[in-house]
């Protein structure tokens, strides 16, 4: 079992944005988050500006029992910096607001 862990969380144009990140012996993965609070059609998550986007329901980490989606994606070390992932999580975080139904 991989075990996440939030590596940076914060709000950008009023979507909830988060990193998280997991070593597994050296290599260290990361995942950008997204919350989504209406909706989010097929055809608006597959015209995301980033690849290998997809959809999970997650707990909503203050009211118990109630859970959120969110579309992630997987980001490697080789990708670059996790400044550049902070921009790619940025740039989904807009196309989710733009696109929600």
């Amino acid at each position: 079992m991989i075990l996440w862990q939030t590596a940076k969380r914060w709000t950008y144009k009023g979507r909830k944005c988060e990193i998280q990140r997991t070593s597994v012996e050296e290599a260290t993965q990361y995942r950008g988050l997204v919350e989504v609070e209406t909706g989010l059609s097929d055809g608006a998550l597959e015209a995301a500006p980033v690849a290998g986007l997809r959809r999970r329901n997650r707990p909503n980490r203050h009211d118990e029992g109630e859970f959120r989606e969110w579309v992630s994606f997987n980001w490697s070390d080789e990708e670059g910096a996790v400044s550049v992932l902070r921009e790619e999580v940025n740039g989904l975080a807009e196309h989710v607001r733009d696109a929600e139904v």
